[in-house]
C-alpha cells in the first residue's frame, strides 16, 4: 500500500520537529543531569541531528537541482538559519570577556581569545582537536553546528555531480563504509577517541546515513517494517554491548572511536524511517507530542544557550543559595539548576518568537513537494 506525506513547507515534515526535539532534549539532559551520564548516552543527541540534517539537507538540495539559483538559493537560506543567531551569541560572548571579565580569570578563557577566528569561520572543531578543550565549556557545543557548516560548503556541489538518486545510493553507502574504515585507522594511529568525536571527516557517517535514507524514499525504495525492526534491533544490541564492554556510555572510548558512532548513526536512521513512515504507531504518536514538536522549534537557540547559561548563572544561583541555606545544598543545586533550564527554555522560545523568525522570513522558498513511502 502506497502512502504519501504532504509537506507543508520545503524540507519540512511536521513529526520531524519531534525528532528535533527529542535531539535536544538528549543533549540538554546530558549536560544539566549529572547523574544521567553513567548510563545515558545524552551525547548521542548530536548524532541525531546530524542524521536529520543530512535527511532533510539531501532532500532541500534534490528539490531544486536543475532550478535557477541552486546554489545561491540554498546558501541564503543557510546563512539565514545560521548565522544571526550564532554571531550574536559568539560576538556577544568575546564582548564580554575582553571587556568585563576580571583578568584572574581570563586564563579559563584562554583558548577563545587565543583562537577567536576559528569560531567567527566555523572551524573551532579542528581547534579542540588540536588544541584540546577550553577549560570554560560556554562555547564548546558550537563544535557541532562548525562541523554542519563544512558539510552545508560541501554538499550542494556533490548533489549537484552526482548523476542520479541511483548512484547516489551506491557512493553514500561506500561513503558511510569510508569513514567507519578511516575513523577506525586514525584512531590507531593517534590513540585519542577524543580527536575522533570532533572530526569532520570521520563524523560524516551520521549526515551520510540521512542522505541515503532521503535517496532510498526519492527513488520510492519499500523498507519493510521487518526489516526495519531487525535491523535496528542488531544494531541496539551491538552499540549496548559496545557500551557495557567499555564499562560507560561515555562517546570517548576506543568502541565509539571506532565502530560506535556508526552504529549510532543507523540506528538512528531506523528511528528516522519509522518516525516518518505515515502509520499509528507508538514511535509516530511520539514525535508527535506537542511538547517534542515545541522543543524542536526552538532547538537551535536551546541549543546554543543552554551551556553558557548552566556555566554563567548556575553558579551564582548555587552560592547565592547557599550563603543563605548553607544545610540545603542537594536542594539548592537542583533548584539552580532547574532555573537555568528554565531560563534558557524563555531565552530560546523568545529568540525564536522575535529574532529568528524574522531572518527566516526571509528565506527563498522551494515547490511545495509530496514524499511518498511505500510499506
Amino acid at each position: 500500500m502506497q502512502h504519501s506525506i504532504q509537506v507543508n513547507r520545503p524540507g519540512h515534515i511536521p513529526v520531524l520537529d519531534g525528532v528535533r526535539g527529542l535531539a535536544i532534549l538528549c543533549v540538554v539532559l546530558w549536560h544539566y543531569m549529572d547523574f544521567v551520564q553513567p548510563w545515558f548516552p545524552g551525547w548521542a543527541g548530536v548524532d541525531l541531528f546530524f542524521v536529520l540534517s543530512g535527511y532533510l539537507i539531501t532532500g532541500r538540495l534534490m528539490q531544486t537541482k536543475g532550478a535557477h539559483g541552486y546554489f545561491s538559493r540554498f546558501y541564503r537560506n543557510r546563512i539565514l538559519r545560521i548565522f544571526p543567531l550564532y554571531y550574536t551569541v559568539v560576538i556577544a560572548f568575546f564582548v564580554f570577556i575582553r571587556f568585563f571579565m576580571q583578568s584572574k580569570h581570563l586564563p579559563l578563557y584562554a583558548i577563545y581569545t587565543q583562537h577567536w577566528k576559528s569560531f567567527l569561520l566555523f572551524t573551532e572543531n579542528w581547534t579542540f582537536i588540536r588544541f584540546g578543550i577550553p577549560r570554560d565549556l560556554s562555547l564548546t557545543p558550537l563544535w557541532s553546528v562548525a562541523v554542519e557548516e563544512q558539510f552545508y560548503l560541501l554538499w550542494p556541489l556533490v548533489i549537484f555531480l552526482t548523476p542520479s538518486a541511483k548512484s547516489r545510493l551506491w557512493i553514500f553507502s561506500a561513503g558511510i563504509l569510508l569513514v567507519l574504515l578511516a575513523r577506525s585507522l586514525a584512531y590507531l594511529i593517534s590513540g585519542s577517541p577524543d580527536h575522533n568525536y570532533y572530526n569532520t571527516f570521520v563524523r560524516m557517517d551520521s549526515l551520510l546515513a540521512g542522505s541515503l535514507l532521503y535517496q532510498l524514499h526519492y527513488l520510492g525504495i519499500t523498507i519493510s517494517s521487518r526489516l526495519l525492526k531487525w535491523t535496528a534491533g542488531i544494531l541496539l544490541v551491538v552499540f549496548l554491548s559496545g557500551v557495557l564492554f567499555s564499562g560507560t556510555p561515555s562517546p570517548f572510548t576506543p568502541f565509539m572511536a571506532t565502530t560506535g558512532y556508526t552504529v549510532v548513526a543507523l540506528l538512528f536512521t531506523c528511528l528516522l524511517q519509522r518516525a516518518v513512515q505515515p502509520s499509528e504507531g507508538i514511535i509516530p504518536r511520539f514525535f508527535n507530542m506537542g511538547f517534542l514538536r515545541y522543543l524542536g522549534k526552538i532547538s537551535y537557540g536551546l541549543y546554543i544557550f543552554h551551556v553558557p547559561l548552566l556555566i554563567m548563572v548556575g553558579p551564582k544561583l548555587y552560592f547565592w543559595g547557599i550563603a543563605r541555606w548553607p544545610d540545603q545544598a542537594a536542594l539548592i543545586q537542583w533548584t539552580s539548576t532547574t532555573l537555568c533550564l528554565l531560563l534558557a527554555l524563555l531565552i530560546s522560545d523568545t529568540s525564536y518568537r522575535y529574532f529568528e523568525s524574522w531572518f527566516l522570513s526571509f528565506k527563498d522558498k522551494t515547490p511545495q513537494k509530496k514524499y511518498k513511502f511505500e510499506q
